[in-house]
């Protein structure tokens, strides 16, 4: 197929010209190209400049000095109030503690009276030798009353202050806050000695819910019905009654003795020990570590002994001294 084109140069003259259908397509698609291009160029460009250029990540604006001066005094706040908990928890430990230590003070018999050395020594059923333990004695502690520091309000701190005074004075309350966490902490570490002193001290009944029947000192012997020395304290109850640690501290002797019958001897610390004998049965082996009231044995009657009862001694550096004294302390 081809277009047929008249040429005419002169009215007498004319020329005849055929163009291909391939070509005259070409053409067409160029032309069709060249607008597209042409109308992209001119939305894109005006007056020399590009329209609508990339725009760039909108920026995260930046906490303030300020907003993280008062994200940090909240911290402390907070701090504070857990800090005033502890303190007040501390009091009251340390107040329990030193009421016992007024009232051992008060009654200082146990130590003042002098104590008979005990015909049966402690841990020993062949009656060998006494190792005597060193006394020691807990560090004075601190008035109980603890004044701790006041921590100003978030409006009183930050308003109308530049930031740079506002850190300074956030930094100071960091540091008071950790000198009194220090503080704290030390006077925890001496309760917490007084408290284990508190346990192995040798001041609770050991049979609960009974009196003493006979106590230390002279009395007429059951058996020669003369007058001896009796060396503890009687409790008398049923057989089969709960006998337990008068405090805390490690089973040095669990058996059988030729006169205390069933018995067993634990060494609280301090030069303190105390025996509990002629028991039916025993519920703690050597080398137990026991707590203030846990069963340790039941009430018995073996050995030398008349009737169903609990013989109970304290021993301090070695000497038998009288156990009301201590018990007069819980």
């Amino acid at each position: 197929m081809a277009f047929v084109i008249l040429s005419a140069g002169t009215l007498t003259q004319s020329r005849m010209h055929t163009i291909s259908a391939r070509v005259f397509a070409g053409v067409i698609v160029a032309i069709v190209f060249a607008a597209l291009v042409g109308g992209f160029a001119v939305g894109y460009m005006v007056d020399g400049k590009v329209r609508n250029p990339p725009q760039a990540a909108p920026a995260v604006p930046v906490e303030s000095q300020s907003d993280l001066l008062i994200g940090r005094f909240g911290e402390l706040a907070g701090r504070m109030v857990q800090l005033q908990a502890e303190a007040a928890a501390l009091t009251e430990r340390i107040g329990a503690i030193k009421d016992f230590e007024a009232r051992i003070t008060e009654n200082v018999a146990a130590d003042s009276t002098p104590g008979r050395i005990a015909k049966t020594p402690l841990g020993s059923p062949a009656g060998g030798p006494l190792l005597q333990p060193v006394p020691t004695r807990a560090p004075e502690l601190p008035q109980s009353r603890l004044m701790l520091p006041q921590l100003p309000s978030a409006a009183g701190v930050l308003d109308g202050k530049p930031e740079g005074l506002l850190a300074g004075e956030v930094a100071e309350m960091e540091r008071d806050i950790e000198r009194l966490a220090q503080t704290l902490a030390g006077l925890d570490r001496l309760a917490t000695g007084y408290s284990l002193a508190h346990m192995s001290f040798p001041g609770r009944s050991p049979v609960a819910g009974f009196g003493i029947s006979s106590g230390f000192g002279n009395r007429s012997d059951p058996f020669r019905r003369r007058l001896a020395f009796h060396s503890g304290v009687d409790f008398p109850a049923p057989t089969g009654t709960q006998i337990s640690a008068s405090a805390g501290g490690r089973v040095i002797f669990a058996g059988r003795r030729p006169d205390y019958g069933l018995t067993v001897e634990i060494d609280h610390g301090a030069g303190l020990a105390t025996r509990y004998a002629h028991a039916s049965k025993l519920h703690v082996k050597v080398g137990q570590v026991v707590l203030p009231g846990d069963r340790i044995a039941s009430i018995g009657s073996t050995g030398r002994s008349t009737g169903a009862h609990l013989h109970f001694e304290v021993l301090k550096d070695g000497l038998i001294v009288d156990p009301t004294s201590y018990l007069a302390q819980f």
